[in-house]
């Protein structure tokens, strides 16, 4: 349910990001799986983290 909430907040390439990050994968190797740079990577990681932030503020996303 939280991560459904969430999906709904994400660009498709930060959902991609999301899974293969919480797959256990480094910068570099998402980057060489979504054929992006590191740096994007990154900033696509940060984004995300505000989104949670954003629905935890908000209520949106518990912390159960």
């Amino acid at each position: 349910e939280r991560m459904g909430a969430l999906r709904g907040q994400l660009s498709g390439f930060e959902a991609s990001v999301l899974r293969l990050y919480l797959n256990g994968l480094s910068y570099s190797e998402i980057a060489a799986e979504v054929n992006k740079s590191p740096k994007s990577v990154d900033n696509a990681v940060q984004r995300i983290r505000r989104k949670v932030a954003q629905q935890i503020l908000s209520g949106e996303f518990s912390s159960r």
